[in-house]
């Protein structure tokens, strides 16, 4: 009898050690859309105003999106831990440059400010930032985010943020976030340009 009960124990003991993990569920869209979001928020933290001008459209880089794979590559050579399906999802995501809503959820006020409306602004004269802090007094400069990319499991993320606040001077940054309490917090950080 104990014999049984010893194979008993060991088939169900090897059955549970060859047991598929479960599978994390794949996010849905808008869960995908309230993270990034939540991302976009955090990092508006590092550059602190009571309001922020961020341009409507999506970029990787400074020149838009033309240069996304070589700037990626630079950026990965100098991360440590992204998650490859993080960079899958960052790399088809910004695909084409994309509108961004102006009904986000950013806890802090903003103003979507279109390619047009930037060129007309900073053509009128020479001295276009004058013109810009006369109009949005509250803001630290322009913000350009990229679309965010995600690992399933919705707590690693990867961001590009451009910021401008005069004629030469702005930096853009890729930020490799993680979710840390139900906030996401910047894990890394690597400098793609400066002015």
């Amino acid at each position: 009898m104990s014999r049984k009960l010893l194979s008993i124990f060991l088939l169900l003991a090897l059955a549970s050690c060859t047991a598929k993990p479960t599978p994390i569920p794949t996010p849905s869209a808008g869960q995908i859309e309230t993270e990034e979001q939540a991302v976009y928020a955090a990092l508006l933290a590092r550059y602190p105003a009571s309001g922020y001008v961020i341009m409507d459209t999506t970029a990787t880089d400074i020149t838009g999106i033309e240069n996304t794979s070589q700037t990626l590559d630079f950026v990965l050579q100098n991360m440590q831990a992204v998650a490859p399906e993080t960079v899958d999802s960052f790399r088809v995501r910004n695909e084409t440059a994309s509108l961004l809503r102006n009904d986000m959820q950013l806890s802090v006020p903003y103003v979507l400010m279109s390619l047009a409306d930037r060129q007309a602004l900073f053509s009128i004269n020479q001295d276009g930032w004058t013109l810009f802090y006369n109009r949005y007094p509250d803001a630290p400069g322009i913000i350009t985010f990229s679309r965010v990319g995600f690992n399933q499991a919705l707590d690693q993320a990867l961001c590009y943020v451009g910021f401008q606040s005069q004629l030469l001077s702005g930096a853009g940054y890729y930020f490799l976030l993680k979710k840390v309490n139900g906030n996401w917090v910047v894990d890394q950080q690597v400098m793609t340009w400066v002015s």
